[in-house]
């Protein structure tokens, strides 16, 4: 993927299963020109994106972490820069309520998800975003 700015491109990943927020990052980490945090820890995942929240354009995360749900992480960044594409991931069945109660939820992936249907997701993202924003006048 070509990038005409310099700043990067982020994405975080939270889980607070280590061993698949790592996977996950390892797997999303093959896409050219985006850097890749994995989050254990809810509260700092959300202290990073409050200090970088200009380069983020994806979050995934997590319904069920100790501390935070998922559902409040994606509300809080949601309340700091709502251009961001949210991301939920959960092996349990959530009710389509609670999505339409917080806004927050831009798409919905069920565990276990495949690595590649995750990677072209947050690819497709990721190039649309680029493409809409070199299409903006200053």
């Amino acid at each position: 993927m070509e990038r005409n700015n310099q700043s990067p491109v982020f994405v975080a990943v939270i889980d607070d299963e280590a061993d698949l927020a790592y996977l996950f990052r390892e797997a999303l980490n093959q896409i050219d020109g985006v850097e890749v945090f994995a989050f254990t820890d809810p509260s700092l995942a959300l202290e990073h994106f409050q200090a970088n929240h200009q380069n983020y354009r994806v979050v995934i995360s997590d319904y069920r972490m100790p501390t935070m749900t998922g559902m409040e992480l994606l509300s809080k960044i949601k309340d700091v820069n709502p251009a961001i594409t949210r991301i939920m991931m959960s092996a349990f069945e959530i009710q389509d309520e609670l999505f339409q109660e917080c806004m927050c939820v831009d798409k919905f992936l069920q565990k276990p998800v495949l690595m590649t249907d995750l990677i072209n997701e947050v690819r497709m993202l990721v190039s649309k975003i680029q493409i809409l924003g070199t299409n903006r006048i200053s």
